[in-house]
């Protein structure tokens, strides 16, 4: 979608669809590496209605961990196979690699911070927004769109500050509805089992909830949150109703949409305002 919106009409053939649907591709492959790991590490029960790579009985741990290498290497391998010719092979190499960093350093802090049991102090907006911009707003979308400019040649310091700019936007958008879902969604509709409650996450709703929370209300958040028993899973859920948690969380979405928004009517080019208005309404009250 990034190349088709942005490249001029005249220069776009089956080749160059080819090689953006390649791109895409490794795009969704390092998606792929990422989660495979990612499932071991919170311990998650499925992952878009089919239990966990690691969770199959002809897998395992030891078999995914390897497997997740093997998906990782695959990656490099069709980028080098399709674009080792490229002019823009290393910029193509050089953005997965950076992505992939970014990724793990957001990992990293989400895994920290989780083990931190019962220690509250770096539940602050502050740090879950640093969280939020290595752990998801890279690979979610400055990777894909950032690869659509390369491919039509329209990657420069100015588009990479929009590019950078937005996708870090869009990217906080996204993880705070992931965290929403996570608690709200319809298992269902998302495929995927919530369980930041009971992981301890340092998610949206948890520090929103101990923003406003009074000392009767942190004692029962103390007790309950990190916790694997189904009552207290349920009584965190009732808490973060009784904090209007939800409310709350329509109005800080609809606040980041708007400023998203006005912050695309700052791109000179139009075709590009189309690509990340398109891209913005496609995150937006989504369910899954």
């Amino acid at each position: 979608m990034s190349y088709k919106m942005i490249e001029k009409p005249e220069n776009i053939t089956e080749e160059t669809l080819r090689l953006a649907r390649t791109l895409g591709w490794c795009a969704e492959i390092l998606q792929a590496y990422c989660l495979v790991l990612d499932d071991i590490a919170d311990g998650s029960i499925t992952r878009r209605g089919m239990p966990c790579w690691y969770r199959r009985e002809d897998v395992g741990i030891a078999n995914a961990v390897n497997d997740a290498t093997l998906i990782h290497y695959c990656l490099l391998q069709i980028l080098r196979a399709n674009f080792e010719k490229s002019p823009n092979y290393v910029n193509y190499f050089h953005n997965f690699n950076e992505t992939l960093f970014y990724t793990s350093l957001g990992q990293y802090l989400d895994i920290m911070t989780g083990l931190t049991k019962k220690n509250y102090s770096l539940f602050t907006m502050e740090h879950y927004d640093a969280i939020v911009k290595h752990k998801s707003a890279y690979y979610t979308y400055k990777l894909p769109i950032s690869l659509g400019f390369m491919l039509a040649n329209r990657y420069n310091e100015e588009t990479h500050k929009d590019v950078d700019d937005i996708s870090m936007k869009l990217g906080r958008l996204f993880q705070m509805q992931d965290d929403y879902i996570d608690c709200y969604g319809d298992e269902n509709m998302t495929g995927k089992m919530g369980s930041d409650i009971q992981e301890g996450k340092c998610s949206w709703l948890a520090v929103k909830a101990l923003q406003h929370c009074k000392p009767n209300h942190r004692a029962v958040f103390t007790v309950c949150y990190g916790s694997k028993e189904p009552a207290h899973i349920e009584r965190i859920k009732v808490l973060y109703n009784q904090l209007k948690i939800p409310q709350l969380y329509k109005e800080e979405e609809n606040e980041i949409y708007n400023k998203i928004v006005q912050r695309i009517q700052d791109v000179s080019s139009e075709s590009e305002r189309e690509l990340f208005l398109q891209v913005l309404h496609d995150t937006y009250g989504r369910k899954r």
